[in-house]
């Protein structure tokens, strides 16, 4: 739920989310196996299973047949359906580092980025998860650019890359979306702001702990105490504090305890010995088994013997 450190997406509320640099999980083709039983209920459940088991079969093996020039020809090319799946698949190979053979792979993909502004939105969508695991700063200009497109999750893709690409000249616009108008554009801007490191973004973080609503706060506490800087300890407290989430409407018990939990490292290493006795209260009081052993750990951080 809460999104701040480096394997984390945004801390959301019930919201959906996109998926970070850093933090939402990507669209899946909608021929999943649960889809094929549903199409094929009539038929024996045996038939069905080998069908499904062939489908997976070639499908694994459509896809270690494929290179990344090939997926690249397939999105420049292909089919509607080819094009967003080729570019799902392409992300999925650079995080196998398949990348390092192709130096010159940032351009090309920036470019099929460009060209697809009238596409599928999933292409782009995708597409900007391949720009943001290449980290080549050579796509900041695109990325940018994408800020603008007309649909919202790309606009979300495009903030994660630029977090995950680092590169200074993306700073004044992903400080400038931490005041949009959209919630979920303003906490995306609040977490890509932290997980870049660049500290030319803490006056907005700072401004973004007093946001109306608290997901932006929480994000922007989370990506502040990454800094080391102090002015998250408020937001960070508030967000141990299980009555802050009964003004959420539909929030889960599990997302409040990962709210909880991602909270508590943090609020200890800033807070220091100030931070033990709220966190030796969660670890004594809190109904959740999962939080008290949480707590116990972060009164370590904090400085204090467990």
């Amino acid at each position: 739920m809460t999104g701040d450190s480096s394997s984390h997406g945004p801390a959301v509320d019930n919201q959906p989310q996109p998926p970070p640099a850093a933090g939402a999980a990507p669209d899946v083709p909608k021929e999943s196996a649960r889809s094929i039983l549903f199409q094929f209920v009539l038929f024996p459940l045996a038939v069905v299973l080998i069908g499904v088991a062939i489908f997976l079969l070639f499908g694994v093996l459509a896809t270690e047949e494929h290179s990344i020039p090939d997926y690249v020809n397939q999105i420049r090319s292909g089919s509607a359906h080819e094009r967003w799946q080729a570019a799902y698949q392409l992300s999925k190979s650079l995080k196998r580092g398949e990348a390092k053979r192709y130096p010159d792979l940032a351009p090309q993909i920036a470019a099929l980025y460009v060209a697809a502004q009238h596409d599928d939105p999933k292409v782009r969508r995708y597409l900007g998860m391949v720009l943001g695991n290449l980290g080549d700063r050579r796509a900041t200009a695109v990325l940018l650019e994408g800020l603008n497109d007309r649909d919202p999750e790309t606009r979300l893709f495009a903030i994660l890359a630029l977090a995950q690409i680092r590169d200074p000249a993306s700073l004044p616009r992903l400080m400038a979306m931490t005041r949009d108008e959209e919630p979920d554009v303003r906490k995306t801007a609040a977490f890509a702001l932290g997980e870049s490191g660049l500290r030319g973004g803490i006056p907005a973080l700072v401004a973004a702990c007093e946001d109306p609503v608290a997901d932006v706060r929480w994000n922007a506490a989370i990506a502040l105490s990454r800094f080391g800087d102090r002015s998250a300890i408020p937001v960070l407290r508030q967000m141990l504090d299980r009555r802050s989430f009964s003004r959420i409407p539909g929030v889960r018990e599990d997302q409040i305890e990962d709210a909880m939990i991602e909270a508590m490292a943090p609020y200890a290493r800033l807070n220091g010995g100030a931070a033990v006795p709220d966190l030796e209260r969660i670890a004594t009081s809190d109904p959740s088994l999962r939080i008290r052993a949480a707590a116990k750990t972060a009164v370590g951080l904090a400085g204090v013997p467990k």
